[in-house]
Formats: structure tokens, C-alpha cells, sequence
């Protein structure tokens, strides 16, 4: 299933525009900028295309609502998508409308192809139709009293639909023959059970609504949001459907294989220059995997059309343990955490604090200490500390290699294994991992710099030959960095590119520069701060400070206790201090024994904020093999300490009584890591 040319097409999902984007888009958008933008650094010709779906019952109920038409609604919407891209630096792209007549024509030639074809007829559709998501709800989903729901419908009209059982053998042999279609594979298993369960044919068109696409052989009815919204993937591909007809000989087109799915873009002879069909990576959140991945290979296999190559599935971004939802009030707005940390704080902590495919939890404090550690220390002082001492020592010109030591030759190995490390993580989507190899880089080398001790070096002039080699491997080291960190933090890679003084830009060099060095005597440009350290204790204040004015706007605080209550508050707390510990879910990953301690266990936990360690002593209660897989409720912001020599990042929390008997504390239900207990 791979292309066989040097172009790679991907796509985001064709977001509703009933909402401004929130955090949760601009991490799908963020994710498909990264990916594209190493794919070009890879010398690709890579194009995505992201956009608007606007045919939904809930967008012409707005519409309506304001006095609008629903295509004046978009429009409106529609820049705020586009600013909010641009503020998040997202590169090139294509804007695909679902409105566009280009979208209309192509939806009606393909579908009309598959009606000729008999796999579309008339019914009639009774059942509940959830506004909102803009889909028809299954039985087995309905809550116990829909009719009150506020966004659940019952409708009955006329419909047609496609006979999408006709494909449940063949969807089958699809997943089996590319088990990489769909990534990660736990979400390939949940779609494989709900096919091999049994697939119903589904309901394509609306006659109770005229917002839409008007279905090219019945002028009554538009086409269902859903399934005319999957086109536009090829819509923005550049794909010409008419060409590709041309092609048909006996019902099947010349230019693709049997299987079907091993067609690629070298077989399509007769399609433009500008094509890019089919696609290489569709890129979704864990709600629209279905209609992907088993509705959209479908359509594609009945009009006879070239499949996608993956489809990859991200999870949700919970604000602290619980999901945003516009109705509890807590979907964030990117533009407020850019204006916190920048546009490449945002980018670097959602692209490093969860591996793509798990959920993530997300707050401001989390977001502000990968800021201050990761960007501002991390990476800012190695480049301070670097220039600002060539400077010093060398007028600020990069001095050659000369006296090579073993640490020396180290940190150069080191270098050159996370460079091939790093392209490798890269080219499997595995960007957290990437972001900690290439983290652990800069670690090492500020490592070096407190061991080389250059400042005590340059006092012995016999030694210069060894501090001039110290620097060189430094700034060719903070030059690799940059390269690969650039399609992750663009901004801070181009301002860090001209303090060392260099042409271009990273961010739209080719992998080649990877092996061009800082020749002798470059000279270089005086550090200066690129990622300003945030205040997070006044910061935690100015929240605390709103969060009380919040309080007292909103009741009257309680009355003073009376004295007779007041005889024994040794062990009593107060609110302000219970709400300084960090109760939070984490999930046991990896459990083992720690030497030469019979009570102590290790414990690696995924925490919902990128994982810790944890020594806890109920080895003599647990086995480890027990352990794994266990949610337990832990206390996450103790201070670390070493125990027999591990760090120890916080503690698990447990009830024993009288007896000795020892029990973990875990969630009675169901709840995403590094949720908040409270």
C-alpha cells in the first residue's frame, strides 16, 4: 500500500462550523501541520487539506435562529477557522468548502455512478436523529428517555439508502489483506467486532430538510451531511472523476488493481499533474473513526475508486479528567494558551504530553511547566549558555575541532543515533517519542557543559584546544536540534537559526542540511531570550485570587463557628489547604519487583500527563502481575525523592485497617488517566 511517487496527501477531518475552533481541532489541525511539514523536510511534495462542513440540520437551526441563511451563517464562521489556522502557524494548505459547487458536482457524479450501479434504493426513515453529531442514532445508543433530550429528533421521512451490508465480506477481507489501514490497532479491533457483528445498509438522503446537496436523481432530497462531507477528501485531492470514468471498461476502471486496494497514484496514467488521490493519511478523533474506515472504503469500493492508505485516530483532550463539553463550560480556546505560552508552547505540549492515539489531559499548569522546563530551560539555556560563552572565549566566532576526548566523542555518537532515531519516530507518527529522544539530546548536552566545565577550562590556557572542541560539538549539536524540532516549534527554531547566524530557515530546509557542520571561525550572533520563563506561582496566585472573587460574587460565605465548636482544630484543615494536594487517576502500565526490597514495587504509570514512576511498598499485598492495567488514585504533586536508588514521583494511594489488610483506592467507574478526584 505504498506510493510508488514522491507526493503524500493528507487530511484533516472537515470540521463543523457551529462552534469556533477549540483546542481540541487545532490539535488535529496542529498534528497534520507537523506531519506535512517533516514530509516536505523529507523532500516530499506533501499537501493537506482541512475545511468546512456546513450542510447540518444544527447549522440551519442557527442560521434561522439569527435571521440568516445558512450559507451567510458560514460565512461568517468560516474566517475564524482560517485566523485561528494562521495564529497556530499551520502551513500551506487547502480550504475545502462543502458548499463550493466543485464539491456539489463531484458529490453528484459520484453518487450518481453508484445509483446506476444498484447499490442505492428508496425507503423510508423512521428513528432518532441527534442534531448535534448530525447523525442518525442506533437503538442501542438511545438514552432511557430520548424524547427529552434536547438535541435528539424523531423524524420520519423518505429516504434512500446504500446497501452497505453488499460490503461486509469484502470490508472484511479489506482489514484483513492492510491491518495498517487503520492505527492504532486497538481501534482496528473495535471496528473489525462491529463488522464482523453485522453490518445494516444506511440511510443517505434527507427529504425533510432543503440545506444541502440535492441528490441528482430525485430533486427532493439532499444528501445526508455525513455522506456527501467524506467527499470532499477527494474534492480538495485534485482528483477528476470524469477522467477516471473514461477509463471504465465493463463496470471497472482500466487504471486500478484487483484487489482494489493496491491501486496507487503511479497507476492512475490518465489523472492531472495536480492529483494527489488517493490519500495517505486520513487523521481523526475517536468519535468518526466508523464512518471512515468502514462507510467511506465502502462508497469508494462501489463507485470502483482507489481507497485511502491509513487512517489514523487520535484521542480526546479531557481539561482536567473530564471531557470538554460546551455545556460544562470548559472547551479551551487556543488563542487563551497561546497568549499564555506562545504558539509554540501550545504546538510542543500537545505534540509531546500524550502518544498519538491516547487521550490526553489537559490544563494550564501542565502547559506551563512543559513551557518552563522543556522550552525556556531546556532548550533556551543550552542555546544561551552555548553563545554567551563563545562569545566570551572566542569573540563569539565557533572554534574548530582540536583535542577530542571520550565525552567529546559521546556527545557526538549521541548526536548522530538521535538524528536517525528522531527521522525514524517522525516517519511513524510517534511524536511524543520523538520529542523525548530529541529532548533527551538536549539534556545530555547541558550535561556535558556541567561536566566539561568550560568556565574553569578557559583559565588554563593550555587547554584551549580542549574548550574549543567542547563548543564546536555544541553548536553543531543545537543546530541538529533545531532542524528537527522545527516542524514542531517553527517560530522559536527560525529566532534560535539567527542567533547562530545561519541562511535560511529551518523550517524549510531539506533533511540534507542534517549533514552540513558550522564551519570554523562562523560567526555568530549575541544570545538573547527566545522562550521567556513564566511565573507559575504568580500565576497559581492570580487563578486562586479569581477563583475566591469568583466565589464571593456568587454566595455568602459561611458564618463563623460558634465557640462551642471550636475546642479541639489541631487536625482540622482548611479548603486552601486540601485543595494544594493533586489527587489524580493514573493507570498501572508496567509493574515489577524492586531489588533487595520485599515491600517495594515500581510502578510505571500512565498518568495522563506524559507517564511517571512510582515506588510504592504493597509488594507484600500485590503481585505485580495484578497490578497491570489497574487504575489507582495517586498523589501527583509530591516532591520526588530516591528510594534504594529509583525515583519515586508521587504515591499511590491506599486504606488498611485495624487488621493490617491493605487495598488500593481505585475509581468505581469509568475514568480517562489523570483525571482529578475532588
Amino acid at each position: 500500500m505504498s506510493s510508488a511517487d514522491n507526493r503524500y496527501y493528507l487530511t484533516t477531518p472537515i470540521y463543523y462550523v457551529n462552534f469556533k475552533p477549540h483546542v481540541g481541532t487545532s490539535y488535529t489541525t496542529i498534528l497534520a501541520d507537523v506531519t506535512i511539514r517533516h514530509r516536505r523536510f523529507m523532500g516530499m511534495d506533501a499537501m493537506f487539506v482541512t475545511g468546512s462542513d456546513e450542510h447540518s440540520q444544527n447549522i440551519a437551526d442557527l442560521a434561522a435562529a439569527e435571521g440568516k441563511t445558512p450559507l451567510a451563517y458560514c460565512d461568517e464562521i468560516i474566517p475564524k477557522f482560517r485566523e485561528c489556522w494562521e495564529t497556530c502557524r499551520i502551513g500551506d494548505y487547502r480550504f475545502e468548502r462543502t458548499s463550493d459547487e466543485r464539491h456539489h458536482a463531484l458529490v453528484r457524479r459520484f453518487w450518481q455512478r453508484i445509483y446506476d450501479k444498484g447499490d442505492v434504493y428508496k425507503g423510508e426513515y423512521s428513528g432518532w436523529y441527534h442534531t448535534s453529531d448530525n447523525r442518525f442514532v442506533d437503538e442501542d445508543e438511545l438514552p432511557e428517555k430520548p424524547e427529552e433530550h434536547p438535541r435528539l429528533k424523531y423524524i420520519t421521512e423518505e429516504a434512500y439508502y446504500f446497501r452497505l451490508s453488499e460490503y461486509q465480506d469484502w470490508l472484511l477481507k479489506f482489514h484483513e489483506a492492510c491491518p495498517e489501514f487503520v492505527a492504532p490497532d486497538f481501534r482496528r479491533n473495535e471496528m473489525l467486532r462491529r463488522i464482523e457483528g453485522g453490518l445494516k445498509d444506511i440511510c443517505i438522503s434527507r427529504s425533510g430538510t432543503d440545506w444541502g446537496i440535492r441528490l441528482p436523481w430525485d430533486e427532493g432530497h439532499v444528501f445526508y451531511v455525513w455522506i456527501e462531507a467524506l467527499l470532499t477528501y477527494m474534492t480538495g485531492s485534485g482528483f477528476d472523476l470524469e477522467a477516471f470514468e473514461r477509463t471504465i471498461v465493463d463496470g471497472r476502471s482500466t487504471e486500478v488493481r484487483e484487489p482494489l486496494w493496491e491501486t496507487t497514484r503511479a497507476d492512475l496514467r490518465t489523472q492531472p499533474e495536480t492529483n494527489y488521490w488517493p490519500c495517505d493519511l486520513h487523521l481523526m478523533a475517536k468519535d468518526i473513526p466508523w464512518f471512515h474506515v468502514v462507510i467511506w472504503p465502502a462508497m469508494l469500493a462501489s463507485y470502483g475508486a482507489p481507497l485511502p492508505k491509513q487512517a489514523y485516530v487520535h484521542g480526546y483532550w479531557n481539561f482536567d479528567g473530564e471531557k470538554m463539553s460546551k455545556s460544562l463550560g470548559n472547551v479551551v480556546d487556543p488563542y487563551d494558551c497561546i497568549k499564555l505560552v506562545g504558539v509554540d508552547g501550545l504546538r510542543y505540549f500537545l505534540m509531546r504530553e500524550v502518544p498519538l492515539g491516547l487521550d490526553g489531559n489537559f490544563n494550564f499548569e501542565a502547559l506551563t511547566s512543559r513551557f518552563n522546563f522543556d522550552l525556556a530551560n531546556d532548550l533556551g539555556n543550552l542555546v544561551h549558555r552555548t553563545v554567551s560563552m563563545i562569545h566570551q572565549s572566542f569573540e563569539g566566532r565557533v572554534p574548530g575541532v582540536r583535542a577530542v576526548t571520550d565525552l567529546d566523542e559521546a556527545l557526538e555518537n549521541q548526536r548522530r543515533s538521535t538524528v536517525e532515531s528522531v527521522l525514524a519516530r517522525y516517519a511513524e507518527l510517534r511524536y511524543s517519542e520523538m520529542l523525548q529522544e530529541l529532548w533527551a539530546l538536549i539534556g545530555e548536552a547541558n550535561r556535558y557543559i556541567d561536566e566539561k566545565k568550560p568556565w574553569e577550562l578557559k583559565k588554563n590556557p593550555e587547554r584551549r584546544d580542549e574548550i574549543s572542541t567542547v563548543f564546536n560539538r555544541l553548536v553543531n549539536l543545537i543546530r541538529s536540534v533545531l532542524l528537527l524540532a522545527a516542524p514542531v516549534i517553527p517560530d522559536g527554531a527560525s529566532q534560535f537559526w539567527r542567533i547562530l547566524n545561519l541562511e535560511g530557515d529551518p523550517a524549510e530546509l531539506k533533511v540534507d542540511a542534517l549533514q552540513v557542520m558550522i564551519e570554523e571561525g562562523h560567526q555568530l550572533n549575541p544570545s538573547e531570550p527566545v522562550y521567556r520563563r513564566l511565573d507559575l506561582a504568580k500565576l497559581r496566585a492570580e487563578q486562586e485570587q479569581e477563583k475566591a472573587a469568583a466565589g464571593a460574587a456568587a454566595a455568602e460565605g459561611p458564618s463563623a463557628p460558634a465557640e462551642d465548636d471550636n475546642e479541639d482544630l489541631a487536625n482540622v484543615i482548611t479548603i486552601d489547604d486540601f485543595v494544594k494536594v493533586q489527587l489524580r487517576v493514573a493507570q498501572v502500565v508496567k509493574a515489577e519487583k524492586v531489588e533487595k526490597a520485599d515491600k517495594l514495587l515500581c510502578l510505571q504509570l500512565d498518568d495522563g500527563m506524559g507517564g511517571r514512576q512510582i515506588l510504592a511498598g504493597i509488594a507484600q499485598y500485590y503481585s505485580p502481575e495484578e497490578l497491570v492495567g489497574r487504575q489507582v488514585v495517586i498523589v501527583a504533586n509530591l516532591a520526588p525523592r530516591k528510594l534504594r536508588g529509583l525515583m519515586s514521583e508521587g504515591m499511590v494511594l491506599a486504606a488498611s485497617d485495624s487488621e493490617g489488610r491493605l487495598a488500593l483506592i481505585s475509581p468505581a467507574g469509568e475514568v480517562s488517566n489523570g483525571g482529578e478526584v475532588r
